[in-house]
C-alpha cells in the first residue's frame, strides 16, 4: 500500500473525527471508496522514465508520448526550421514529431502534491485533478478554494467534507454524502438542499435545519437521533471502509416511472448565443460559422447528457457524471418537480430511534432526484443542466457566473466559451479548449494557463501567439515551440486557419484535435 504524506493522512483523521465523532482508519484504506467520485482521468507510463503519470482527462490516446512535468526537458527533438513548413501537411508532420503530452502538471505555487494533475496554487494534494487554491485534498476533481476534502467533485468554498458532489457557490462545511447543494453545513445524505444545516436523509429543501427524511424535528429531538445515526456510520466505516451511497437510496426510491423514457431533442439556439458564437469565431478563426452545423463536433468531448422524459413524464436530464451514473432514469424528475416534492416526509414515532438502515429506507420513499440545479440570478440558460448566476448559456452542463457560452462541460467565471471537456475558468473567447485557466482567444488546446492566441497547443504557460506548442512557457510567435518572426508566424497561422475554416465549412468538424496531433487519415491530407 502506498502511504500518503503524513500531514494529509492526519488531516483526514481529524476530518473523520469532526464528522463521525471518532477516527475510522487511514486515508489509503478508503482509497477505492473515495476514488469512486472522481471525474475521468488516465494513468499512463512516462516515455522518459517508465513511471506512472496522471492525466486529467481520458481523451489522450494510448499510443501518444507521455512524460511527467519534471521530465519534459529530458525528451529532446531536433529544432524546427521554419523553412520546413511549406504547406498544411508539413505543419502537421512537424507537430506530430514533437508532440509530448505532459501529466502531473503543476501551475503557480504548490507544496506536497502527489499523483495530481492540473493542480494550481495548492498545498497537500493527493490523487486529484483540476484543483485550484486549496489544501488537504485527496481523491477529488474539479474544484477550488477548499480545505480538508476527500472524495469530492465539482466544489467551491468547501471544508471538512467527505464523499460529496456538486457543492459550490456558497459551498459545504462538515458534510458527508451531500449532493447538488450550496450553503449547507453539518449534514449527511442530502440532495438538492441549500442554505440548510443539520439535515440528514433529506431532499430538495431550502433554508431548513434539524430535518430527517424531510421531517422537521425540534433540536432536542434531532440531536440524539443524529448522534445515534452518526455513531452507526462510524462503526460501519471502521469495519467495511465504505457506506451505502446516495445512488443506493435512489434505487430504494425507484418505482416512480410513468411511461417510456423517450429522448427529447434540444431547443433552438438562442439568438444571443448564436451571435456570441459568430463573434468568437471571427476573433479566433477570422471567419464566422453557424453553430448548428458544428454543434456535434463542439460537443464531442463534453460530458455526456441527454434530455429525456423523466419519472413525471416531463423532460429532464441524465448526465454521465459520477453522480449521474448513480441515479437511474426511473428516479429522475424535473427541478420544479423535485422542489414541489419537498413537503413529502417520512414518519417517526415520538420516542423512536430507528437504525441507520431503517432511516435510509424510510427516507428513500420520499426522495425525488433531478440532475438540474438553479441558484442565484440566471437568464436565458436554455438546455443547461446546472446554472449559477449565468446569462445566455446553451447546452452547457455546469455554468457558474458565466455568459455567452455553449456546448461545453464546466464553464466557470468565463464568457464566449464553446465546446470542450473539463473545466475552463477565468477565460474568454475559446473554442474547443479543455482544462484551462486564464486563457483567451484560443482554439483546440488543452491545459493552458495564462495564455492568449494559442492553437492546437498543450500544457502552455504565459504563451502568446502559439501554434502546436507543447509544454512551453513564456513564448511569443512560436510554432512547435520555436520562436519565429512575426511575419513567418502570420504566414503559418494563415495556412492553418484556411485549413480549419475549410474543414468546418465542408464537414462541420475536424478529425485532428489537441489530443491526436498529426494523426490524420491519409484521405484528409491536402484536402
Amino acid at each position: 500500500m502506498i502511504m500518503p504524506n503524513q500531514k494529509i493522512n492526519e488531516d483526514f483523521k481529524k476530518t473523520c473525527k469532526l464528522l463521525f465523532g471518532t477516527e475510522v482508519g487511514e486515508l489509503e484504506e478508503f482509497a477505492p471508496y473515495l476514488e469512486e467520485t472522481l471525474f475521468p482521468y488516465k494513468i499512463v507510463k512516462s516515455a522518459a522514465s517508465g513511471k506512472q503519470v496522471m492525466m486529467s482527462s481520458d481523451h489522450y490516446l494510448d499510443d501518444a508520448v507521455f512524460a511527467s512535468q519534471e521530465e519534459v526537458a529530458k525528451i529532446k527533438f531536433a529544432p524546427l526550421s521554419i523553412n520546413e513548413i511549406k504547406d498544411i501537411d508539413s505543419l502537421f508532420d512537424a507537430a506530430s514529431e514533437r508532440a509530448v503530452y505532459c501529466g502531473n502538471k503543476l501551475f503557480g505555487k504548490n507544496m506536497n502534491v502527489s499523483e495530481g494533475d492540473n493542480i494550481s496554487d495548492c498545498i497537500e494534494v493527493r490523487h486529484s485533478h483540476d484543483i485550484f487554491n486549496s489544501k488537504y485534498v485527496a481523491y477529488c476533481s474539479i474544484g477550488r478554494v477548499s480545505e480538508s476534502i476527500y472524495g469530492v467533485n465539482v466544489f467551491w468554498k468547501c471544508n471538512h467534507d467527505i464523499r460529496c458532489a456538486e457543492v459550490t457557490f456558497a459551498g459545504a462545511a462538515r458534510c458527508f454524502e451531500c449532493y447538488q447543494s450550496t450553503g449547507i453545513s453539518d449534514s449527511y445524505y442530502t440532495y438538492n438542499c441549500s442554505s440548510c444545516q443539520d439535515c440528514m436523509f433529506s431532499f430538495n429543501l431550502r433554508g431548513k435545519n434539524h430535518m430527517i427524511g424531510n421531517l422537521q424535528l425540534a433540536r432536542e429531538r434531532y440531536m440524539p437521533l443524529k448522534e445515534k445515526l452518526v455513531g452507526e456510520m462510524a462503526e460501519k466505516l471502521k469495519k467495511d471502509k465504505r457506506l451505502f451511497a446516495m445512488g443506493d437510496i435512489a434505487q430504494m426510491a425507484g418505482g416512480k416511472e410513468s411511461g417510456k423514457k423517450i429522448e427529447v431533442g434540444p431547443g433552438s439556439v438562442p439568438k444571443e448565443v448564436e451571435a456570441a458564437f459568430a463573434s468568437t469565431c471571427r476573433i479566433v478563426l477570422g471567419k464566422e460559422h453557424k453553430s448548428g452545423m458544428v454543434a456535434p463536433w463542439l460537443m464531442s468531448r463534453a460530458i455526456g447528457r441527454k434530455k429525456i422524459k423523466g419519472a413525471g413524464a416531463l423532460p429532464t436530464y441524465t448526465v454521465d457524471s459520477p453522480l449521474g451514473r448513480q441515479i437511474g432514469r426511473g428516479e429522475l424528475v424535473t427541478f420544479d418537480e423535485a422542489m414541489k416534492s419537498a413537503s413529502s416526509k417520512m414518519e417517526l414515532g415520538e420516542n423512536e430511534l430507528p437504525s441507520l438502515d431503517e432511516i435510509a429506507k424510510r427516507a428513500a420513499k420520499h426522495a425525488y432526484f433531478s440532475m438540474e440545479f438553479r441558484e442565484g440570478q440566471n437568464q436565458n440558460t436554455q438546455d443547461t443542466v446546472e446554472a449559477f448566476n449565468s446569462t445566455d448559456v446553451y447546452r452547457v452542463w455546469w455554468s457558474l457566473i458565466s455568459k455567452h457560452s455553449a456546448y461545453s462541460t464546466v464553464v466557470t467565471e468565463s464568457e464566449h466559451i464553446f465546446g470542450g471537456w473539463g473545466r475552463i475558468m477565468f477565460s474568454q473567447f475559446c473554442i474547443g479548449c479543455d482544462n484551462s485557466m486564464y486563457a483567451s482567444n484560443s482554439f483546440e488546446s488543452d491545459s493552458l494557463y495564462k495564455c492568449r492566441n494559442c492553437y492546437f497547443s498543450h500544457n502552455c504557460e504565459n504563451v502568446e501567439d502559439g501554434i502546436f506548442c507543447f509544454n512551453a512557457k513564456g513564448l511569443r510567435y512560436a510554432v512547435c515551440n520555436t520562436q519565429v518572426s512575426k511575419e513567418e508566424y502570420a504566414r503559418v497561422k494563415k495556412m492553418l486557419l484556411e485549413y480549419v475554416n475549410g474543414k468546418l465549412e465542408r464537414d462541420g468538424k475536424l478529425d485532428v484535435s489537441a489530443y491526436n496531433i498529426g494523426i490524420r487519415k491519409a484521405s484528409e491530407k491536402s484536402a
